[in-house]
């Protein structure tokens, strides 16, 4: 066994030990493997000490799934090789990688395939850092999951090895676990487990046909119950028009407008975008995907008119078109969380017992207008400062709650588990988006329904009996 494979946690690794969230962990070791068989050393080690693994990909997380509490840090960033593309009989276009490659490495080798249209992967996310293994693990879905769907859809198949060094291949639709007396498709039970059962080492990925055309439109109100009339009006109707179709909507509060502003200029990528106007209350970016120019100008103006009528300023608003400057706009639309990430930062170096605090609420059953117009007022009343910003267009609000001191993360946790509790039964509910990890934990445990936490406990129980991967993620036991 090549003990070197294994290092100790020196000074060197420390930042190894923090994600986005700012969560700072700890742990005794950490290893950075380029293979199965060094992935296999290095558990033959820890599985003989009974040492808990925490599996890391870009630390690009933002709910503390890649933060260790204790044991061996196992960085999966030097896995980035591609393995192989093919097509199936069907015509589906799958192109094998190790779990380490990052989005934007992916979206380079894609564009290096020789295929007669150019393909993508389109559980893009926001965050181009953040590795294939990490979206994944936790289920994340890219921005334009209203039409594209969620992640499970694009991965056809893995490879996860367990804690005992043995390597199982799990492909969709053909492996199954017993679960309460009924069959649970095996790879749907890793897609979102948040590295809770194993480690994967490879992912098959379903690539499909590149959208030829795809257009970005953001819109301002100075009036914030027009920017919310506008997403409800946009959320009633399906909008395509001879194939294309909006394929994103992104809403921007007034504070989280502000806090972005504030950082700007601290943030390269963001230097190209337009300052915008301080009387703008919201922004609503609309991203429209098709193969010809002409339905995507129709539908763009039926968005402009809607717009007119809602009071948003055609003068104003912002058009963008071809990747590099769609590429802009979701920087701008990342930098919601970033920035609010960089409020927690500043609060930390006064007191580092403050991480982030946030929450994601449904829109399924409710409108946008409604559920802002309840958590401005909850927040009000608690004396709190929070930004609300989201993938609306796939039903998700998520609810950033900005402390300014202790007081108030303890004021702001204790409204968010609240909220997790009793929304269900008025507004929306909590739900699993960007993962659990251990910051949205508690929330997590009131949100959900005992069974389904009670299946997720007999899952880690199968699949990982001495608990050793991820501990502290998503449940305890």
């Amino acid at each position: 066994m090549k003990k070197c494979l294994i290092h100790p946690m020196t000074e060197t690794y420390r930042h190894y030990l923090i994600d986005e969230s700012h969560m700072t962990g700890s742990a005794e070791s950490i290893s950075f493997p380029e293979s199965e068989v060094a992935i296999r050393q290095i558990l033959r080690v820890l599985q003989e000490n009974q040492i808990p693994i925490t599996i890391q990909g870009g630390k690009t997380g933002i709910v503390g799934s890649a933060v260790p509490l204790r044991g061996h840090i196992m960085n999966l960033s030097k896995m980035k090789r591609v393995k192989s593309f093919f097509t199936t009989e069907d015509g589906s276009a799958l192109l094998k990688v190790e779990p380490g490659v990052t989005l934007i490495e992916l979206r380079k080798m894609i564009e290096r395939l020789e295929t007669p249209k150019k393909l993508c992967w389109p559980p893009e996310s926001s965050e181009a850092t953040a590795t294939v293994g990490g979206v994944a693990s936790t289920g994340a879905k890219g921005i334009c999951s209203r039409i594209y769907g969620d992640t499970g859809s694009y991965v056809e198949g893995i490879r996860i090895m367990n804690a005992e060094g043995s390597v199982i291949e799990i492909k969709k639709g053909q492996s199954a676990i017993l679960m309460n007396a009924e069959s649970k498709d095996l790879l749907e039970v890793f897609l979102g487990g948040e590295g809770m059962y194993g480690v994967i080492t490879e992912l098959t990925l379903r690539l499909l046909p590149k959208p030829a055309e795809i257009w970005g439109i953001s819109f301002f109100f100075e009036n914030q119950d027009d920017g919310l009339s506008f997403v409800d009006k946009l959320k009633d109707k399906s909008w395509e028009v001879a194939g294309a179709q909006i394929a994103a909507i992104e809403y921007l509060d007034r504070v989280t407008i502000e806090t972005i502003e504030k950082h700007k200029q601290y943030m390269t990528k963001l230097r190209a975008v337009p300052e915008i106007a301080p009387d703008t209350s919201s922004m609503v970016y609309v991203e429209i995907h098709g193969e010809r120019q002409e339905p995507i100008e129709t539908i763009a103006e039926v968005l402009m008119s809607v717009g007119r009528h809602l009071n948003s300023d055609p003068c104003k608003t912002w058009a963008f078109s071809g990747e590099h400057e769609i590429e802009k706009m979701r920087s701008y639309l990342h930098a919601s969380m970033e920035t609010a990430i960089l409020h927690i930062e500043k609060v930390r170096i006064e007191d580092p017992r403050i991480t982030k605090l946030g929450i994601d609420m449904s829109l399924e059953n409710q409108n946008l207008k409604a559920l802002v117009g309840h958590v401005e007022t909850l927040l009000q009343e608690e004396s709190l400062i929070g930004n609300l910003f989201g993938h609306v267009g796939d039903n998700t609000l998520h609810i950033n709650i900005l402390p300014k001191n202790h007081d108030d993360y303890i004021k702001g946790k204790a409204v968010l588990e609240e909220w997790a509790e009793n929304f269900t039964a008025f507004l929306g509910k909590a739900i699993k988006a960007y993962g659990i990890g251990k910051l949205k934990k508690s929330i997590f445990l009131k949100a959900t329904p005992n069974a389904f936490i009670e299946e997720i406990i007999q899952l880690k129980k199968q699949l990982d009996k001495n608990n050793l991967w991820n501990p502290g993620n998503m449940i305890e036991i």
